[in-house]
């Protein structure tokens, strides 16, 4: 993709500005801030580009105790050329968005699991939620009877950064304990604030409303389902009166493998991946099967979250798709896109087209695939979208009010989303494309991508993995329906609403964030991929620039990356994102009876 005019300016800008750009704070993450990523090798045990520097690397934020008025912004002209970048004026993100960076910093440091991050990012943005409406003459907070109204003369914006703040320390001191204890971020940003940490409950102070807004989140997630108690485990309900089993196995002794005569074509099979402790002379890692060090067999990633307390939905099952299309099934089967054909005929289709594009990779089709993976040191799709959302706060001047509005429908959105997504996972026990292709192809010569800069050969069936990290191939659960497809579509959604348009990329507004690390500040609604920038392999061989015109061709592309990346079918992609607009639309509901005080209990 071509750079658009105004994106010279930006890199002169950048220069300047760069110069401004002081780190004044002290990193809240192990020690000193990391520096700037730089052009990396392939890394065959990564599996995506090492997390984005923290904010607070390339912005000069300090934090008064009290907030001071905000200084007059000039107004932004709609009509101003679109292809003239803007110089970026100075806007203190909020209180709210500095708390859900630091949450993403810990997450990046935790497992990539989609679900539990989800409801991790919703608890902690409705405690902070509910902490703030204690100084709104009309919302109400999501859980009831903890935090009272305060008198208007208290509806300041000091007294709810302090409330929130609170309540934003507790959640995540209890949501990342580890990290807590390792780090002291939380605590420190804390005291940077200048403010106290309270462990009593107060109904007439902000920091007491703060922790009591914390408690009662925690408290009213006690017994969600999630089994958050025993580390998220898998356990039965009446949803689910059995234990989680997987079909096939990752052990060739058993015969439940691809192309062996018990292997279920149509059902989830758990991978044995490498762990990159042994690795052949050009650092690729080899799985032996006498050395247990060597591999790992997955596990079902919350198997039981179908069944777990939601936001806004009545259930995980509310908007269930039909069910995927089956190997050796002669049933009339009509897909996504409203073709009808046998349902094997759909089946052999759609595996097919996860092989072509595999066949074909181009440059931009790999930075698509790996920009969107958000797997493993990375903040998986549901704080992806957090991250993005950063640029709407920062480009429309958010106040703490607008950042707690957004973030709770988003984070409320993207907790429903993965219910919904795990509910059609369980539900259909469908099988990955690195499972299903290995199958169908087994004995077979077929042209794919061979490994890392390898490019596209002729390789056994059995042989084929996805574009993805060696150590990595797939994630540890069914394929049907794409979580990224449904948490992306959802956020979009969220995201388009909030804002009342459909937009952005602008070509104009320049952001303080350098997440690729080329030394040149970003555009909101764009990443630059450098030379060489990808981490599976040595690509791209030049500079491929993506960008997102608005929030629903982010959302598609997210999907769509599913399939260069060689991790979903059509179905599950276009299932996927048919879902999450239908959440989001029921958690923007709900999050407006909150904070408009319509809410009926």
């Amino acid at each position: 993709m071509k750079r658009q005019p105004g994106q010279i300016i930006r890199l002169l800008l950048g220069m300047g500005m760069m110069l401004l750009l002081v780190a004044s704070w002290p990193s809240l993450v192990q020690g000193q801030p990391p520096a700037s990523p730089k052009q990396q090798q392939p890394c065959y045990t990564c599996y995506a580009p090492p997390p984005p520097p923290p904010w607070w690397q390339h912005r000069n934020f300090v934090e008064p105790p009290v907030m001071m008025p905000e200084p007059s912004l000039p107004a932004v002209d709609e009509k101003q050329n679109e292809n003239e970048t803007v110089a970026p004026y100075h806007h203190e993100p909020s209180i709210v968005v500095k708390w859900n960076e630091l949450m993403l910093a810990a997450i990046r440091n935790g497992p990539p699991r989609p679900t539990v991050i989800a409801r991790s990012l919703y608890m902690v943005h409705a405690a902070m939620y509910d902490a703030w409406s204690a100084y709104d003459p009309i919302a109400e907070p999501v859980v009831a009877g903890y935090v009272v109204r305060q008198p208007v003369e208290k509806h300041t914006r000091n007294n709810q950064a302090v409330a929130v703040s609170q309540a934003a320390f507790h959640m995540l001191a209890d949501q990342f304990p580890e990290y807590e204890q390792s780090t002291q971020s939380f605590s420190r940003m804390m005291q940077i604030l200048g403010y106290e940490i309270v462990n009593e409950g107060n109904k007439s102070t902000p920091a007491g409303i703060g922790y009591l807004a914390a408690q009662g989140v925690l408290e009213s997630r006690q017994d969600d389902g999630s089994n958050a108690n025993n580390n998220y485990a898998d356990i039965t309900s009446d949803v689910y009166p059995e234990p989680y089993e997987a079909v096939n196995s990752a052990d060739p002794g058993t015969g439940k493998v691809p192309g062996q005569a018990a292997f279920d074509p149509n059902h989830w099979q758990p991978l044995r991946v490498p762990t990159g402790s042994i690795v052949d002379s050009s650092g690729v890692p080899m799985l032996d099967p006498t050395q247990i060090d060597s591999y790992k067999d997955q596990v079902f990633v919350t198997p039981h979250w179908g069944a777990v307390k939601p936001f806004a939905l009545t259930s995980g099952d509310q908007f269930r798709p039909p069910a995927p299309p089956q190997l050796g099934s002669n049933e009339i089967y009509t897909d996504a896109l409203g073709q009808t054909m046998l349902s094997d005929e759909a089946y052999r289709r759609q595996f097919d087209e996860v092989l072509n594009y595999s066949a074909n990779l181009t440059d931009e089709m790999k930075c698509i695939a790996e920009y969107w993976a958000d797997g493993p040191r990375s903040e998986t799709p549901p704080g992806h979208w957090n991250a993005l959302a950063h640029g709407i706060s920062y480009r429309d001047r958010h106040t703490i009010e607008d950042d707690v509005k957004l973030y709770l429908a988003l984070n409320g959105a993207l907790f429903d989303a993965s219910i919904s997504a795990w509910d059609a996972k369980r539900a259909y026990d469908s099988v990955r494309p690195a499972s299903a292709i290995r199958h169908m192809y087994y004995g077979q010569f077929i042209r794919a991508w061979a490994g890392p800069n390898k490019g596209s050969q002729q390789i056994l069936g059995e042989q084929w993995q996805p574009y993805q990290a060696l150590t990595f191939v797939t994630p540890a659960f069914a394929e049907y329906v794409s979580g990224h497809s449904t948490f992306s579509a959802a956020a979009a959604e969220i995201l388009t609403r909030y804002t009342g348009k459909n937009r952005f990329y602008d070509g104009r507004t320049v952001l303080y964030d350098d997440f690729n690390g080329d030394g040149v500040p970003d555009m909101l609604g764009e990443h630059v991929i450098k030379v060489g920038g990808n981490m599976f392999e040595f690509s791209p061989q030049k500079v491929i620039v993506l960008q997102w015109n608005t929030f629903q061709d982010a959302a598609d592309e997210a999907g769509i990356s599913r399939l260069y990346g060689g991790i979903h079918i059509q179905d599950g992609d276009r299932y996927g994102r048919r879902m999450g607009k239908e959440i989001a639309g029921e958690a923007y509901a709900l999050a407006e009876q909150y904070w408009n005080g319509t809410i009926e209990r």
